[in-house]
């Protein structure tokens, strides 16, 4: 029996006895599978007169208004199930992260360590804790947590992966790079982990390596542009004038961007074109929103040739 049929067969149960509570459960936790939010708002409504103090049935309110998107109602609802049950991991990981959602950070934090508390090995805890330390600006302790989310789940590679950004941070490029090559490992399609080795092969002038990377980005993830900039100024400073107006002039064929216009124009100077020097400059200024080369300098530049 496929949901749907699951769905009539339930719906069929209550409409014959209303007061089979379990069918109506069974009903709302469909519902909430199948996406029907507001069907699924009714039934537990109907339970609640019956049942007032029943935090799952607050717990499953709150994920149904969190799906339509009304936070200050999940908000309330998830209160009101920890308050029920405030031993439950579960529902304090859920209230967690709304107070993220919502910006509370220090209340997210303070119900995520209530989630460890209660689930002392819970890795989606200490990764979400990672998460916010990160947030703070606070690179060391995020990094015990990363590394606390990896113990109790090798295989989480976004653990890996932001554990990895935090040494980056620190310029621990060693350690940093040991992680990224986790996430490869564990998932190696993940177009950021390359863009990540490359940068870090950038910064240590390891020029050949960051090209190979940069370009497992973008065989990965054609639509990366920054990974396009960064191969296409390494180009540049390789005086590999040719190769680099060859690869930004097919990019811009369908991807208009601010940046790499600029490189091109930064091109056409070295080549003394100054008509498509301009042309560039424009299609630059043109493109201000994924423009991140300083937008002044550049009206300048313009105004001096125009």
């Amino acid at each position: 029996m496929n949901d749907i049929e699951r769905f009539e067969n339930l719906q069929t149960t209550i409409k014959l006895n209303p007061k089979n509570f379990q069918a109506r459960r069974e009903l709302i936790m469909l519902c909430l599978d199948l996406g029907f939010e507001k069907a699924a708002l009714s039934h537990i409504k109907y339970l609640l007169e019956i049942f007032p103090d029943d935090a799952n049935l607050y717990f499953n309110t709150g994920i149904c208004w969190e799906k339509l998107k009304n936070l200050d109602n999940a908000l309330i609802a998830y209160q009101k199930a920890v308050e029920l049950k405030p031993d439950e991991p579960d529902f304090l990981f859920n209230l967690a992260l709304l107070y993220e959602a919502k910006g509370e950070i220090d209340l997210a934090m303070e119900n995520f360590k209530k989630v460890i508390y209660y689930k002392n090995e819970d890795a989606n805890a200490f990764f979400s804790i990672g998460i916010l330390y990160s947030r703070k600006n606070e690179p060391i302790t995020a990094i015990k947590c990363f590394k606390k989310a990896i113990e109790y789940n090798y295989s989480d590679y976004f653990a890996h992966f932001y554990l990895a950004c935090e040494y980056k941070k620190i310029k621990e490029y060693d350690f940093a790079l040991v992680e990224y090559r986790k996430v490869l490992e564990l998932s190696p399609d993940y177009s950021w982990a390359y863009f990540n080795i490359a940068q870090i092969y950038w910064e240590l002038n390891r020029t050949e390596d960051a090209v190979i990377m940069l370009k497992k980005t973008i065989e990965k993830n054609p639509k990366d542009m920054e990974a396009y900039r960064i191969l296409a100024q390494i180009y540049i400073n390789n005086q590999e004038i040719e190769r680099a107006l060859e690869m930004l002039t097919e990019v811009v064929e369908n991807n208009q961007n601010g940046d790499l216009y600029y490189l091109m124009s930064k091109l056409f100077e070295l080549m003394d074109d100054e008509t498509s020097r301009k042309d560039c400059l424009a299609l630059a200024l043109e493109c201000q929103n994924s423009l991140t080369f300083n937008l002044n300098a550049i009206r300048k530049e313009y105004k001096e040739i125009a």
